[in-house]
């Protein structure tokens, strides 16, 4: 499904953050990436979620070159076939968790039937009694519930978790990982997780070491 090859990228002369990275994951892969702060982690995971642009080296998602396309093609990948999950939820403060859940489906044509979806990833993640709540009256483990059914509203085929339970304390955070396990498993979604935890990462198929802007 996604292969990287000699992924490069320096802010400045002084400062590589990756080098001549390389990595294959196939379609219904678990793979955790683990490191120190500052390794190059969650750049990497921004290459593979176009949110940034490698200086050199080819990004292919099923046949797909991702750092040859335009804004237009860029954003339909994002919408059609990516979910992102970050260690800060993201939620807007003023709407309730089934209108957060819905916002990627505002600007998605291929989003019928959002709202049933919804419910039913709700029901799944065991939220369906928060619906009209703000995320100010959800606990930090609730929050990113909520941050994860909004990643998976349009049905994405690849999800990228950055530190997603960076925030959470240690019951939240297992129960987030396997949350996201169970969904790998039940709906065959490829799953790359960045984390610092060690602990976390081994229950995922495989782990991979990011040390100086290499992966071993």
């Amino acid at each position: 499904m996604l292969k990287l090859k000699n992924i490069s990228k320096a802010y400045d002369e002084r400062t590589p953050v990756l080098m001549d990275v390389d990595l294959a994951v196939t379609a219904g892969e678990s793979v955790a990436i683990v490191g120190e702060s500052g390794c190059g982690k969650s750049t990497l995971l921004n290459m593979i979620g176009t949110l940034d642009r490698p200086d050199a080296g080819s990004i292919d998602f099923s046949g797909t070159d991702l750092v040859g396309l335009d804004a237009k093609a860029t954003a339909g990948f994002r919408n059609d076939s990516l979910g992102f999950v970050f260690q800060l939820h993201h939620l807007l403060p003023q709407c309730t968790v089934l209108e957060n859940v819905l916002v990627p489906t505002l600007v998605n044509k291929n989003a019928g039937g959002a709202s049933e979806r919804a419910l039913r990833l709700l029901e799944r993640v065991g939220l369906t009694d928060r619906l009209s709540h703000r995320p100010g009256q959800l606990s930090g483990g609730e929050r990113q519930r909520v941050a994860v059914v909004r990643a998976l509203i349009n049905q994405p085929v690849l999800l990228l978790a950055d530190e997603p339970t960076g925030a959470l304390n240690r019951e939240a955070a297992d129960d987030l990982v396997e949350l996201l396990l169970e969904l790998n498993r039940e709906q065959n979604l490829t799953l790359i997780m960045v984390t610092h935890s060690m602990r976390l990462a081994e229950r995922l198929g495989r782990v991979l070491i990011m040390e100086n802007g290499t992966l071993k």
